[in-house]
């Protein structure tokens, strides 16, 4: 099974897409999916779905999201009152996008696993859950993720003498984050190197 969250919620078994259903059942997926491996509490996916003012029937209508999850082919363990998705942690793509970055940030800058790591978005995180109570934190968090990741491969690409190919990509990046010092630090090392020393002055 493949979990991916970098873009629309998807799942597939040997590449066979499963149907996921819903917002909420989709939800329900998604954040059993950030933490594979892991027991999730009912209260926390209440929390989650439905914020601070869940209907009485709440706890109900989360079995039944997992229990139809179940029937589409994902496999979910009830651990009491708690629910665990049982997939490798490499076969979540938000998964593998937190080991690639870590290991970037560990490694000889070279760029190849931070930009390994940006291949995995296919567009915004949890784009079709985005409205649910629990995606708010991790979509700041995967996107944080990502602007670390152009960091990284950025910081490789400059090592490697690539100065020219990424000033139009750093620009791109710096009118979507204009408060990211690491950015501006990057631009005006890639301008200064391609000869344009007054822009990078400015």
């Amino acid at each position: 099974m493949q979990i991916r969250l970098l873009g629309h919620v998807e799942a597939t078994i040997d590449d066979r897409p499963l149907a996921l259903g819903g917002a909420k059942q989709r939800a329900v997926l998604a954040m059993l999916g950030l933490e594979p491996g892991r027991a999730v509490s009912a209260d926390r996916l209440i929390e989650g779905l439905w914020g601070e003012d869940p209907p009485s029937s709440a706890a109900k209508m989360v079995q039944n999201y997992v229990w139809r999850l179940r029937g589409g082919g994902v496999e979910i363990v009830t651990h009491g009152r708690a629910y665990e998705l049982r997939v490798d942690r490499e076969r979540v793509d938000a998964c593998r996008l937190e080991r690639l970055v870590a290991d970037a940030a560990r490694g000889t800058g070279n760029g190849n696993t931070a930009r390994a790591a940006l291949a995995l978005f296919r567009g915004d995180p949890l784009a079709d859950v985005a409205d649910e109570p629990f995606a708010i934190d991790e979509i700041r968090r995967l996107e944080e993720l990502r602007l670390t990741a152009a960091e990284l491969a950025i910081d490789g690409d400059l090592a490697m003498g690539r100065h020219r190919e990424l000033v139009g990509e750093l620009e791109a990046l710096l009118a979507t984050n204009p408060l990211r010092e690491r950015l501006y630090a990057q631009h005006m090392l890639a301008l200064y190197r391609c000869g344009r020393q007054a822009e990078a002055l400015d």
